[in-house]
């Protein structure tokens, strides 16, 4: 295996997951990307109705808010090469509908595997939210090694080590 795609959300469990592709891309002397993906900014740019004199959502326009969107998902991914420690790692913000969007990227950069978390839902979020590692999992012609990670874990270590 010579290129491995580590994807990333903003969970906190990111950091598991970006260590154990790390690791293993290195023991297999892989080139690393780790990759982030934002939805069309019309998603965020949602505007509402004003209530008791109060207006809510980004007035400034979507191409303002799809820069400031893309920015913070470049310092994220910033962050995370600094968090392991190797500059020749790449990077890439990709856009879209996240499943399809790895999957296309990995294609497109010929990766060999992917690496990425695979968050537990429970109750309604079971029925209502589309378990991105599972579609990936189907839909992928390379290798994928899914991170099973603990939200509430993650998150009490992150406080642990604040």
């Amino acid at each position: 295996m010579k290129k491995i795609l580590i994807a990333l959300d903003y969970n906190p469990s990111a950091e598991k997951v970006a260590e154990a592709g790390y690791v293993i891309a290195k023991a297999m002397n892989a080139e690393i990307i780790i990759v982030h993906v934002i939805t069309e900014a019309v998603y965020y740019n949602v505007e509402k109705l004003p209530f008791m004199g109060f207006y809510h959502g980004y007035n400034t326009g979507i191409p303002a808010v799809a820069r400031d969107i893309k920015k913070e998902a470049e310092n994220f991914l910033a962050a995370s090469v600094n968090h392991l420690g190797d500059n020749n790692i790449k990077t890439m913000v990709l856009e879209g509908e996240t499943a399809n969007a790895i999957l296309k990227y990995s294609e497109d950069w010929n990766a060999d595997m992917i690496v990425m978390g695979s968050h537990r839902h429970h109750g309604l979020d079971r029925l209502l939210v589309t378990h991105v590692s599972a579609y990936v999992l189907t839909q992928s012609k390379i290798p994928l090694l899914t991170i099973p990670t603990d939200d509430k874990q993650a998150v009490n270590n992150t406080l642990k080590y604040s």
